[in-house]
């Protein structure tokens, strides 16, 4: 999504999701509009593969443009001229993306391929949105001569300083459709302050998992600080969704797809789908504000992750990881959000994550080097009898890596703070339901 010029040289930006409410006919005609958008999508995807084909190289945004112009000019009726540019810049975007995994070595990195039958409305600021004249309303443009969708002015503050930013400081926004919650909402970019750089020079470790989401370690002039997130609530919202979901369609296949009691049970289902959504993005929110406001805490300039990326992915196709881990543990690694997390992470701290080896890092002794088999949560070494949390033991590995190129015996006389913090706050019965907690997750 494009997003506004209207920036200061110390602010970055962020998207604020809003729920909106259309009326009746502004509801039908938006999905209309969204279905049109995908159509073009589609177009441009099957006339980039025929570019691919006839000149063997990437096609311009002109040459795309020329075609849209010259066989299908229908498709744009309906649409802002912005509007169609965000789907012009969407598809070079996707080719870019898979160009550079490519060049990365990433083999499994597939060009676009998949035709759409939905596509979010993109609206850039001045031209495809503006607040009207009564200062009460936003209106959603759709072209000369067609009908324009009024939405009251939502309320969006900065998520530092709590005090409300101006319309005229939003930048591009988008409008989606949420199937499961069955509600429109605005993606609204607006502006907000750069987060304070660190000491390039102090190196913070990041060891990432399944149960404790991250585990970070930075050293200092006399310790090495830890921070261990706990993410046990996320697990429970998993297997709440999972028990809950497998319930939902072993009834449904039952069912005439289609039929009254197969549309309430689908109805239901998209529900639970939607509020474990919510809760498992705000825990990786929180776990990684968490992480941010610990590495601005030490003056942490670079961050360094032991390296699993890919390790969701293809758990059952790949014979190797479908050997190694039971099913519940490919399950556990498909769902894994490690991926977000370091996207959010990045945007929270305006760093790069970086990222290393970390074989045997949680099954080597900081101390004296000796691989010892964990057991459970707890590290214990039987050759000097250092003990620790497992999680700990993988972060401080990291870093001596990252400094060292190599693991190396740590500082002795230096000793080992572990900070042990929850991802999301833990509510008492009463404050659950003003919370919006799931009932039974905890979360």
């Amino acid at each position: 999504m494009r997003r506004s010029t209207r920036t200061q040289d110390d602010e970055t930006w962020r998207v604020a999701v809003i729920p909106v409410r259309l009326s009746g006919a502004d509801h039908r005609r938006a999905h209309e509009v969204c279905h049109k958008a995908a159509l073009l999508w589609n177009f441009l995807l099957t006339e980039t593969r025929a570019y691919w084909g006839e000149h063997g190289s990437d096609p311009s945004d002109k040459e795309l443009r020329h075609r849209l112009y010259e066989k299908h000019p229908d498709l744009r009726d309906g649409l802002h001229a912005h509007t169609i540019q965000g789907v012009l810049d969407g598809m070079n975007d996707a080719v870019a993306t898979y160009r550079e995994n490519r060049r990365q070595g990433n083999m499994d990195a597939h060009a676009p391929h998949r035709a759409k039958n939905y596509r979010p409305l993109d609206f850039t600021a001045g031209y495809g949105w503006r607040p009207t004249n009564d200062g009460k309303h936003i209106a959603l443009s759709f072209g000369r001569n067609h009908k324009r969708i009024l939405v009251r002015i939502p309320n969006v503050s900065d998520p530092k300083t709590n005090a409300p930013v101006p319309v005229e400081r939003w930048g591009a926004m988008r409008l989606c459709w949420d199937r499961n919650k069955r509600q429109w909402s605005l993606h609204v970019s607006v502006p907000t302050g750069r987060p304070p750089q660190g000491d390039p020079s102090n190196v913070a470790a990041i060891d990432e998992g399944v149960i404790n989401p991250m585990a970070v370690a930075i050293e200092t002039d006399d310790a090495y600080e830890i921070l261990v997130v706990n993410g046990r609530h996320a697990r429970a919202v998993k297997h709440y969704r999972n028990t809950r979901i497998a319930s939902l369609q072993e009834k449904l296949s039952r069912c005439v797809k289609g039929s009254k009691r197969w549309r309430k049970l689908d109805a239901k289902r998209r529900r639970i789908e939607a509020k474990t959504a919510d809760a498992l993005r705000n825990a990786d929110h929180q776990a990684t504000r968490k992480v941010s406001d610990f590495l601005q805490e030490h003056d942490a300039g670079r961050i360094v992750a032991g390296d699993v990326r890919g390790i969701e992915q293809n758990t059952r196709k790949n014979e190797t990881r479908r050997v190694r881990n039971r099913k519940d543990q490919r399950r556990r690694l498909s769902q894994w959000s490690r991926g977000r997390q370091e996207s959010l992470l990045a945007h929270k701290t305006g760093m790069t994550i970086e990222h290393i080896n970390e074989s045997w890092s949680s099954k080597t002794c900081p101390a004296c080097q000796t691989r010892n088999h964990p057991n459970g949560r707890g590290y214990h070494c039987r050759n000097c009898g250092f003990t620790c949390n497992r999680d700990a033991v993988g972060a401080i590995n990291i870093l001596i890596r990252a400094k060292n190129g190599s693991y190396q015996p740590m500082d002795t006389n230096k000793t080992v703070h572990v900070k042990y913090l929850r991802a999301t706050p833990i509510f008492q019965p009463e404050e659950r339901r003003e919370h919006g907690v799931i009932p039974g997750t905890g979360a």
